[in-house]
């Protein structure tokens, strides 16, 4: 494997233990590679916290019934910009879509990825006992069937409309596409501020259902809407012409 896949793999989780000895004994010995894999590392963390102002703000202006479109400000040198949304939407995925034998399920792979937590940040070191916190504890480890029994707890008890959203990722995850469309249509009749999010991840889950038209549809509202994930959904809309 190269170097360029072992820094694209080693972000995908898609390392074993001989190519993350490999990533270690590069990062090591060989500078060039250090400084990319740790460019890489900073642009990740950078892209994690615009994403939680950008939600933060979000929130912000539902709860003061403010209904204008938030304002995106990105703090980044051209070039890391340029960076962000190469990485955002997936190192080497041009390759992906200029190949001719696309399926729904591969588009639905090379495109989803569960969103992260940005609306209860995790402080990691302390005492976890509060229900919210073991819930997006285990969804941010990857303990997506006790996240879900988590939610649907907190579901009951507090009634915040992200719930659902977060729930219908984890239905995703666990490829429940069905109810992770019940979920998603859920959350979005109470017009959350992560409605952008959910038409990306409701246009997914129908892809993965097969129901290409209904897919369109959703695929098509987020190219409109010209935000989250408007270029992928555009590769993705060209791809199933």
């Amino acid at each position: 494997m190269d170097k360029e896949s072992l820094i694209n793999a080693y972000f995908e989780g898609a390392l074993n233990e001989n190519e993350l000895a490999e990533v270690a004994r590069l990062k090591a010995t060989d500078t060039e590679f250090a400084q990319e894999l740790t460019f890489q590392i900073e642009l990740q963390e950078a892209l994690k916290k615009q994403e939680r102002q950008e939600v933060k703000e979000l929130f912000g202006s539902v709860v003061a019934a403010k209904r204008s479109k938030p304002v995106k400000v990105v703090n980044m040198r051209p070039w890391l910009a340029a960076a962000s949304i190469a990485l955002v939407v997936g190192l080497g995925s041009w390759l992906f879509f200029n190949n001719g034998n696309i399926d729904p399920d591969q588009l639905y792979e090379t495109n989803f990825e569960p969103y992260d937590n940005v609306v209860h940040p995790i402080e990691r070191g302390n005492q976890i006992e509060d229900l919210k916190d073991k819930a997006f504890t285990a969804y941010e480890n990857d303990e997506y069937v006790v996240a879900l029994e988590l939610f649907s707890q907190l579901n009951k008890e507090q009634n915040d409309p992200y719930i659902e959203f977060y729930s219908a990722i984890v239905h995703m995850q666990l490829g429940d596409h069905e109810q992770a469309v019940h979920s998603l249509q859920s959350y979005m009749a109470q017009d959350g501020a992560l409605n952008d999010r959910a038409t990306w991840y409701l246009a997914l889950s129908y892809l993965k259902l097969g129901d290409l038209e209904k897919s369109k549809v959703h695929l098509q509202k987020v190219v409109t809407e010209d935000g989250f994930k408007a270029e992928a959904a555009a590769r993705i809309l060209d791809s199933l012409e």
